[in-house]
C-alpha cells in the first residue's frame, strides 16, 4: 500500500512543478499558488478542488476581441524567454516560451482553470498584448472529464496550427 502513496506523492509533486514552472512571475500572489496546489492536489487523488482564485494576466495592456481561447485573429501568441528582446509600449518583456500560462485553477465545478495569452499582432513587439480564456473544463466533475477537455483542446489547436 506504502508504494501506491509513493506513486500518488510523485504524480503530485511533478504536476506541481510543471504549474509552477508555468506561474506568471509579475502575478504570482500566495492565495493563487496555495490555491492551484491545493487544486492539482485534489485532481491527483480524485477529488474535486474546493478554492476557486481571481484571475488576472498581469499589468500588460489587454488585447481587444480577445477569443474564448487563444489570440485574437490577425494575432499570434508572443513567445519569448528571461532573455528576449520583444518589449512592449509598456516596457514589458515577451518573455514565456510558450506564450501562455495558467493564471487560475479550481473554478466552476471545482476543476475548471484559465489561461493567459500574450499575443503578437501585425504592430509586432511594441503592440503585444494580453488575453485571458473563457473557463476551461468549468463543467467538468471527475479527472476522466478533465483529460477528454483536454484532448478536445489540443485536437482543436492542431487543427487551428
Amino acid at each position: 500500500m506504502s508504494w501506491i502513496a509513493d506513486r500518488m506523492d510523485a504524480n503530485v509533486s511533478a504536476i506541481a512543478e510543471r504549474v509552477a514552472r508555468r506561474i506568471n512571475r509579475r502575478d504570482a500572489l500566495r492565495g493563487a499558488v496555495l490555491g492551484g496546489a491545493a487544486s492539482l492536489a485534489a485532481l491527483a487523488i480524485g477529488e474535486q478542488p474546493a478554492l476557486a482564485q481571481d484571475c488576472v494576466c498581469g499589468p500588460t495592456r489587454r488585447c481587444a476581441n480577445c477569443a474564448g481561447v487563444g489570440c485574437p485573429e490577425g494575432y499570434r501568441l508572443c513567445k519569448g524567454s528571461s532573455s528576449s528582446d520583444c518589449f512592449n509600449g509598456q516596457g514589458y518583456r515577451c518573455e514565456w516560451p510558450q506564450g501562455t500560462w495558467i493564471a487560475c485553477m479550481g473554478m466552476g465545478k471545482g476543476y475548471g482553470y484559465k489561461v493567459c495569452y500574450d499575443c503578437i499582432g501585425a504592430g509586432g513587439c511594441e503592440d503585444w498584448c494580453t488575453c485571458l480564456s473563457d473557463c476551461i473544463c468549468c463543467h467538468c466533475l471527475t479527472a476522466a472529464d478533465v483529460r477528454a477537455e483536454q484532448r478536445r483542446i489540443q485536437a482543436h489547436a492542431e487543427l487551428a496550427g
